[in-house]
């Protein structure tokens, strides 16, 4: 994985956490304020499974995006500071 253009790209890993954020508010919004029935934002009890599992992916892939392009050291041989 040497040549993998996402690794240590600060804008990928970026771009990655903001889409797990906004997949992870889409699933609670699904799951709390759309499934209510006095909701003052969009008020009926209607539950869509297809939204919540769109809201999923997108948690997923942000999440995996992130994973993949999060920040390394340069090497895995460069000794750690906690070697004694």
């Amino acid at each position: 994985m040497q040549d993998n253009p996402l690794e240590n790209s600060p804008m990928a890993f970026f771009a990655g956490i903001v889409l797990a954020f906004i997949g992870a508010a889409a699933a609670v919004f699904y799951l709390f304020v759309r499934t209510s029935s006095e909701s003052l934002i969009m008020p009926g009890p209607t539950f869509r499974l297809k939204h919540f599992v769109i809201a999923l992916v997108v948690l997923a892939a942000g999440a995996a995006l992130a994973s993949f392009a999060r920040p390394r050291r340069s090497s895995m041989s460069d000794g750690t500071q906690y070697n004694r």
